[in-house]
């Protein structure tokens, strides 16, 4: 049998591990230089040295982060104290839709347990070197020098070699450094990091110096700098409004400003699957929908004008028009015409939003200087176009640039990169590759797994599937597609390298019709359970080998339909999309129509909704998402005239598990904290709520002898609440009344309230 090395045990190179060794044609050697596998995923809930924080939820859901041999209904799921405590026979752990960075771990632990022996993986083992070797009478062979955690070094020769090291190799730093701080390397008294460094605030703004009031200053224009300034936003958001006040003062009125060079979309996990279809699906089951998307050739490169418009107009279409409701031009998009560059996004709950409360400011432009202040802090330098502005009070920076992949290639041989066509500084297009980017015709006997800007893991498992049959038949390569020819590829690079404005968020974006053309390319067999031929979205689970685990793959399936069918029939997620876009600030005007006149009135005032992480309380039920709710206006009697000052404060839950949206009363004596619960909501199925052109929730309890029934109209415009009504009818002997309340967003951008 041949020999196959693979370099790497991340989701590429484990996925790569399995296929080959089903196949029974390769004997495999994987080799990593970590102590466990995963990649960027190689941390468990504890880890705080890699690349992502432990509670990190995956960008899109588990239908797409996972392989068709898993299903992750299988994975155990409890945290490490959890399962110490519980008994053998305790139910497994409900799989969150978006799980955590630990939590993909666990998977990923289950897939090598499963389908890799522990004589193939050797863990904390480093490949120093991998050269292509000719030897008179032998075909060529790959030659690959390791050492091992002892500091061992051994040799040993493969005919074939897997690179799966990674692109997300090593944090990227601005390429020509930005005067001041650049690097890692910081002032005294202004710490520097970037992104993937980010956990907590103390790491920004240490307990030793005053950090009331500082701006946390982040550089960024891509997906992370998104998620990074909304990790750091909500950071501040729960210092400000959890029961815990120590943290209060001393991060009081502390905001970040992001610096970006171009608008960027904020796209959160779940959206309206049709427009007025009150029905909200997983991002991926919107993005990747076959009923949308026609039969076509697949793309890549560049994007004409036309393309732009397009893409940019089914954006606004999902985030409910071209931003400029969030109050900041910087994320506007700008309007049709040849200076419209392509789209970015940033996938995050919470950015937009913390944007329109400004809690985050957005500056359109490159920093191109950050310089200490005489008081300690520092002052960058934004340009933009032949202007320029300043901003102040900086108490730490962080660099949302991104990774280069060059460093996961330093153990190929020079000649090996030369052979395809290696460019050091292009940390976007570093090789040129074809056959959906595995593999340089120079070199047929080296493959890249998930070697790209954005790689998705079906697309891993259709390279690995690819590779392992190519190499097996020892036929020709598929036809060259139009967009992986080598000239334009090299165009592509040199279009990259000059911000061109044609060239994509990620250049090889068209998933879909990547893993479709590989599927036909082997004449897979089609797994389409329940779904129609062009309903629902991609999965390995849908294309089958003759190794698949086709047990496995079913459960996917069943799950997949499962779940896609309760999200369009019955209305789950509705009320997290719903909640989600009640965050923020609120005009209110509430009516009061008592059968007794002397309670009658009107009320004028403001509220808001104030995210922080979930907190316990004497009930002892589960929250996936919080929200602080207050209220504060002027009630006028309509018996008398008089006026008096109100005030009040609830929190409102959200539980994946049950898909519950609830409201609780807060402690008179500690009104931010949770004393018991007030109702919980029920959303109408989406028929009903079509026909009421609102999502509509209903709630009723009897406290005491008073029966108080609620309802919520919430007219969702995409991800966008403008307005809403919250209704609540309350009959029993002591009470008859109903209290009316709209709520709308202020008409001018809303000054961040300092805490009571």
């Amino acid at each position: 049998m041949k020999r196959v090395c693979i370099i790497g045990a991340g989701p590429a190179g484990l996925v790569a591990a399995k296929t080959f060794l089903q196949t029974g044609h390769f004997t495999v050697t994987v080799y990593e230089k970590n102590t466990r596998v995963g990649g960027i995923w190689a941390l468990d809930e504890d880890t705080q040295d890699g690349f992502l924080a432990p509670q990190t939820p995956t960008n899109l859901s588990r239908f797409t982060v996972g392989f068709g041999d898993l299903d992750w209904n299988e994975v155990d799921l409890r945290s490490k104290h959890s399962r110490d405590a519980a008994s053998a026979d305790a139910e497994p752990l409900p799989v969150p839709m978006f799980p955590r960075a630990w939590q993909v771990n666990r998977y990923l632990e289950e897939y090598r347990k499963r389908y890799i022996p522990d004589e193939v993986l050797f863990l904390w083992t480093e490949v120093i070197e991998a050269s292509r070797g000719t030897e008179k009478g032998r075909p060529p062979f790959w030659r690959i020098q390791t050492r091992d955690r002892k500091g061992a070094e051994h040799v040993q020769d493969f005919d074939f070699l897997i690179v799966a090291s990674g692109f997300f190799a090593t944090p990227r730093w601005p390429i020509q450094g930005v005067p001041g701080l650049t690097n890692g390397e910081s002032h005294s008294s202004v710490r520097t990091m970037h992104s993937s460094q980010f956990r907590a605030l103390d790491d920004l703004l240490p307990s030793e110096q005053s950090a009331a009031g500082k701006t946390i200053l982040l550089v960024g224009g891509g997906n992370s700098a998104g998620e990074t300034a909304a990790a750091v936003a909500m950071q501040l958001s729960d210092a400000a409004w959890s029961p815990d006040t120590t943290r209060r003062k001393t991060y009081k009125d502390c905001k970040v400003v992001h610096v970006t060079p171009r608008p960027i979309y904020g796209l959160p996990p779940y959206h309206e699957y049709e427009k007025g279809s009150m029905t909200y699906v997983p991002i991926d089951f919107k993005l990747y929908d076959y009923s949308k998307r026609p039969q076509m050739d697949s793309y890549a490169g560049p994007q004409t004008p036309e393309i732009r418009d397009v893409v940019h107009g089914a954006l606004q279409k999902m985030v409910g028009g071209d931003q400029s409701n969030l109050g900041s031009e910087a994320l506007t998009s700008p309007p049709k015409g040849e200076g419209r560059g392509t789209v970015y996004v940033a996938l995050s709950e919470t950015y937009p939003e913390f944007v329109r409360s400004r809690l985050i400011e957005v500056e359109a432009g490159r920093v191109t200087g950050v310089h200490r202040s005489a008081d300690g802090t520092a002052t960058a330098t934004v340009e933009k176009n032949d202007s320029h502005t300043t901003i102040d009070n900086i108490g730490a920076v962080i660099y949302a640039t991104g990774f280069t992949p060059s460093t996961a290639l330093d153990f190929l041989a020079d000649d090996v990169k030369h052979e395809l066509q290696f460019d050091l500084s292009s940390a976007r297009l570093p090789l040129i590759l074809d056959q959906w980017q595995t593999m340089n015709a120079a070199i047929p006997d080296v493959a890249f797994l998930g070697f790209y800007e954005g790689p998705y893991w079906p697309m891993m498992e259709s390279q690995a599937r690819l590779t392992a049959d190519r190499w097996m038949k020892k036929e020709g390569p598929a036809p060259q597609r139009p967009y992986e020819d080598p000239y334009r590829l090299i165009q592509l690079r040199k279009a990259m390298r000059e911000k061109a404005l044609d060239v994509p968020q990620y250049w090889f974006g068209d998933y879909l019709g990547y893993v479709e053309d590989i599927a036909d390319h082997l004449q897979l067999e089609r797994n389409n359970g329940a779904f129609a031929e062009r309903e629902g979205i991609p999965s390995p689970a849908r294309f089958l080998s003759r190794e698949t685990n086709k047990t496995q793959a079913d459960a996917i399936m069943t799950e997949l339909h499962t779940t896609w069918r309760d999200c369009l029939d019955h209305g789950r997620f509705v009320a997290r999309a719903a909640l989600r876009a009640m965050h923020g600030n609120w005009d209110i005007s509430r009516k009061i129509e008592s059968k007794d006149p002397a309670f009658s009135g009107a009320l004028q005032g403001q509220a808001s909704f104030h995210p922080r992480y979930p907190t316990t309380d004497k009930s002892g039920r589960a929250a996936d998402l919080e929200f602080l709710y207050m209220e504060s206006g002027e009630f006028t009697s309509s018996a008398n005239g008089m006026k008096m000052l109100a005030r009040r404060r609830y929190v409102y839950r959200y539980c994946e598990a049950d898909d519950q949206l609830s409201v609780w009363f807060v402690k008179p004596d500690s009104d931010l904290e949770v004393d018991y619960l007030f109702h919980d909501l029920s959303f109408v199925a989406p028929e009903e709520a079509r026909t009421a052109g609102a999502c509509v929730a209903k709630a009723d309890h009897l406290c005491v002898d008073d029966m108080y029934w609620t309802q919520y109209m919430l007219p969702m415009d995409a991800i966008v609440l403008r307005r809403f009504e919250v209704k609540h009818t309350v009959r029993g002997p002591q009470k008859d009344y109903v209290a009316t309340t709209q709520y709308s967003r202020p008409p001018k951008p809303f000054i961040r309230p300092r805490v009571l």
